[in-house]
């Protein structure tokens, strides 16, 4: 970011009358300001546009009244700084941004504004930096480009560090000025450096210097410089827009153009969602939550522009855009998809549910549900107020994201879902029941225990045994002897005789075991020996003494398949005594 410096003069550096004027100070370092933020405002405005206009204009009388009131402003251009007097005015270490170093790069050391100098100069002068000039100059560098447009109140000096050749140059007619010897030599020193005495720079005619030298490049120097060299070739275009826009931002405080600075980013905003730009889109979420911080020092009206910026930003049109290019989505896409959304504020969960409900593909989904688990906590009643959508995938998937939140408001609701037609949302809110520590949700899984899906019911038993619910444990022993339990299958039967011996422990020996007695019968009662094998399968669950000596009585039972069960589990147990 460009940075008018704020620093204390040091004693030592004067100007040529004495002690540095602190108000012409301060007014070089607005222009510099305004400088910076013009020239990156006129990369992006037409100039018949209302707001390129104004900060043209501003600037021009911020530095025609500099000039009308202290003189000549000259500049001295070092890599990353802009000093006046001595003082630093400007800095920015970011080569790819930094007017200094763009300057600084191509030759130019001393940059002066002159009194009398015209807008149309200041324009030109703006095109220049930012070279705008058209296809035929994009190549040409600062000073090719200054000479080009013939300006008479702007100079500069230049120098060419390989021959050690300065020259004082009016950008009229490229003729040069004679500088004082004692002027170019001043130059010279600060900006050259004795490293090797390989190869000694010449200096002009009548300037006597030390001996100096210039660098050799090593390898991995040189490797360096390709390498900046490649990076300002793949310059992220979009991510310069957004930077030139969140500059001006950062310092512009009419309420006006603020807004239409906004405007332009929130179409920027929308091309970036349609085009599935999550990373670029991302880092204009991030700028309105830089900006929101109250040491900004925004006005509340900016505060408020703000705001509202950021709440159409994710409003259901902009949220809608997306999709049909979610569901045509990469991997590595939806995961800059899920970091963008955990930026969202709670109020645009609406919009993002009715998103989820127009997906298509898994994947995409998911990703917008655990997003939604991350900011949906300031709208559960919105979520819950959802689960009577007719669209059974977006009930099933708001069942989850609630149950992730962990809300208990949300028990209220569940009732009247444990008889949902459609079976996949009943077995996801029981797997929602199963994660809730509430004496309610023992409630509902005990109801679910007479799901029409044999999978719903043995999950509800299983998960009622897991948190070995004391509340179920009567309903289901009352279950062992109803006329319904004899037609169960023989695993569901397992489970509820499981889920008794899990919960009651010893307490439910004597009840399990008057399963492992038969009475004589002249036909086999497949019935009486499926309960018999599961009341054996309970008792080697229990496993204590009370539990092992009912297996043994039921060893010796008349039904061989009772026997036998009984034995196996005594083994199991560790136990083959009858």
């Amino acid at each position: 970011m460009d940075n008018p410096v704020d620093t204390r003069m040091a004693d030592e550096e004067i100007d040529d009358e004495g002690a540095l004027d602190k108000e012409e100070l301060k007014s070089v370092k607005e222009i510099i300001q305004s400088l910076t933020k013009t020239s990156k405002t006129v990369q992006i405005y037409l100039p018949n546009n209302q707001i390129h206009q104004k900060f043209i204009s501003e600037l021009f009388d911020r530095l025609s009244q500099h000039l009308s009131t202290f003189g000549m402003l000259r500049l001295r251009i070092k890599q990353f700084e802009l000093l006046w007097a001595g003082q630093p005015v400007y800095e920015n270490a970011n080569r790819l941004e930094s007017l200094a170093f763009k300057l600084f790069i191509d030759g130019l050391r001393e940059l002066s504004f002159h009194p009398g100098i015209e807008k149309e100069e200041v324009i030109l002068f703006l095109e220049v930096i930012g070279n705008r000039g058209g296809e035929e100059t994009k190549d040409d560098d600062v000073v090719t480009l200054l000479w080009e447009r013939h300006l008479v109140h702007i100079k500069y000096l230049v120098v060419d560090d390989l021959q050690g050749d300065f020259q004082a140059e009016e950008c009229k007619e490229m003729q040069t000025v004679a500088p004082s010897p004692d002027r170019l030599k001043e130059v010279f020193i600060q900006e050259a450096a004795p490293v090797s005495p390989r190869m000694v720079l010449s200096a002009p005619k009548g300037v006597e210097i030390p001996s100096l030298h210039i660098f050799r490049l090593t390898e991995e120097e040189i490797r360096k410089i390709k390498g900046e060299v490649q990076e300002e070739e793949d310059l992220d275009v979009v991510a310069e827009l957004e930077g030139i826009l969140f500059d001006i931002l950062r310092i512009e405080r009419d309420p006006v153009l603020f807004a239409e600075i906004l405007g332009i980013i929130d179409q920027i905003f929308e091309g970036l969602l349609i085009k599935g730009d999550f990373r670029h889109a991302q880092t204009i979420l991030e700028f309105f939550e830089e900006m929101r911080d109250p040491s900004k020092g925004l006005s509340p009206v900016l505060i408020e522009q703000i705001e509202k910026a950021k709440i159409e930003a994710v409003s259901s049109k902009k949220v809608m855009t997306l999709e049909g290019m979610l569901d045509e989505c990469e991997p590595e896409r939806l995961e800059a998809f899920y970091s963008f959304l955990l930026l969202f504020d709670p109020q645009a969960v609406p919009p993002l549910v009715e998103l989820l409900g127009t997906l298509n593909k898994m994947k995409p989904r998911r990703v917008l549900c655990e997003a939604l688990i991350k900011i949906g906590a300031g709208q559960v009643d919105f979520l819950i107020s959802k689960l009577e959508d007719d669209r059974w995938y977006l009930v099933r998937n708001l069942i989850y994201i609630l149950g992730k939140i962990g809300d208990r408001r949300v028990l209220k609701s569940f009732p009247r879902l444990i008889h949902h037609k459609d079976a996949k949302i009943r077995k996801e809110l029981l797997h929602v029941l199963e994660t809730i520590e509430d004496p309610k949700t023992t409630d509902l899984l005990l109801k679910m225990v007479a799901d029409p899906e044999l999978s719903n019911r043995l999950f509800a038993v299983r998960a009622l045994a897991k948190r070995k619910a004391r509340p179920a444990l009567e309903p289901l022993i009352g279950m062992l002897s109803s006329k319904e339990f004899e037609v169960k299958e023989l695993q569901e039967k397992k489970e509820i005789f499981d889920a008794v011996a899990r919960i009651g422990g010893d307490e439910v020996v004597p009840r399990v075991q008057r399963f492992l007695k038969t009475g004589w019968s002249l036909f086999k009662n497949a019935h009486v020996e499926e309960m018999g094998l599961c009341a054996a399968s309970a008792l080697q669950r229990i496993g204590t003494p009370p539990a092992v000596e009912a297996l043994r009585e039921g060893s010796v039972s008349k039904s061989k398949v009772i026997r036998d069960a009984c034995i196996k589990s005594l083994g199991l147990l560790g136990d083959g005594k009858r």
